[in-house]
């Protein structure tokens, strides 16, 4: 009985998925990413874009962006490589990586908090190849763990700050991740510090409550508590609001459709007056059969019918 055990006889069967040990690609997907601002972005004030314009350029015979820079490239790399925790140069998929990531960063970064307002995985999806529609392509996406441990580098080399992950109590998954750009990766852009601490100075003073003095760190620092904190109560909301329309859809699609309409109506009424006492009778319907529409609970969709189990006498 105990062999059986140990060769697990006895053990649950797993399910197959088709892949074998030894048999995949460990290649990344995406060797040579790149990302570059589209035409309809508006050039950043100040010195953010500066420091894009130092990244960037535009080849104005052909109307192509390319890098001006290779920022995987500075000096700062190779002098503080040991206590970053590294033996090596950076390999060229590490390379293109820290390229195309660094005019990114800039672009998504707010200028009185340094905080990058995309978490990893939307900036993996930034840098992933698209196809004709607007679409991640699987088989060449970045993936977001690569991203994850290139922050971590960069976390040890002082290019930026993490906060401590954060658990939604409710849900048990973690809450966004989100980066704080630090003054020495501003540094390594090659701008005016002064001119860019006085234009973050500016920025937390007209965003100032009134609790600090504004243009000090400690305001730099209160500033990034209150974004974080409101962003982290809009992900409480936004979860707690898909929850609640995954029940009430999951209640509604057992119901007939004019029970679905009349179910709806009700729920219609319970918003703020407002919305719904003044409507005329066709608009109010109207909005019924829209919301119903939303949840793809129209017409077009029938409620299955449960299965009658044979009974044996």
């Amino acid at each position: 009985m105990n062999d059986q055990i140990l060769i697990g006889l006895n053990g649950p069967n797993l399910k197959s998925d088709g892949r074998h040990r030894g048999d995949h690609s460990v290649a990344c997907k995406c060797s040579n990413p790149e990302w570059f601002a589209p035409a309809n972005f508006r050039r950043l004030p100040g010195q953010m874009g500066h420091a894009m314009s130092r990244l960037v350029v535009k080849d104005r015979r052909t109307g192509k962006m390319a890098l001006r820079q290779r920022m995987s490239r500075h000096p700062y790399f190779v002098q503080l490589r040991e206590a970053a925790g590294r033996k090596r140069d950076f390999r060229p998929e590490k390379q293109a990586l820290y390229d195309a990531i660094w005019p990114l960063v800039i672009q998504r970064a707010d200028l009185a908090t340094g905080v990058v307002t995309f978490n990893g995985s939307k900036l993996a999806d930034e840098l992933s190849p698209k196809d004709e529609k607007g679409d991640v392509i699987p088989e060449t996406r970045v993936e977001p763990s690569r991203l994850s441990r290139l922050f971590e580098e960069w976390e040890r080399f002082g290019l930026i700050e993490r906060p401590d992950l954060e658990m939604d109590p409710a849900t048990g998954y973690c809450m966004p991740r989100h980066i704080v750009l630090t003054d020495r990766f501003w540094q390594l852009c090659g701008i005016d510090m002064d001119k860019f601490l006085s234009e973050r100075n500016d920025r937390l003073a007209a965003q100032a409550d009134g609790i600090i003095e504004p243009g000090t760190y400690d305001s730099v620092r209160a500033a990034r508590r209150r974004w974080y904190e409101n962003m982290r109560m809009a992900t409480l909301v936004s979860r707690r609001e898909k929850a609640a329309s995954k029940k009430r859809r999951t209640r509604l699609s057992k119901l007939s459709i004019d029970d679905r309409r009349n179910a709806m109506a009700k729920l219609l009424r319970m918003q703020p007056a407002h919305q719904w006492m003044h409507l005329p009778p066709e608009e109010f319907d109207r909005q019924v059969w829209l919301r119903l529409r939303q949840m793809d609970l129209g017409l077009d969709y029938e409620p299955e019918t449960p299965e009658i189990p044979d009974i044996v006498h």
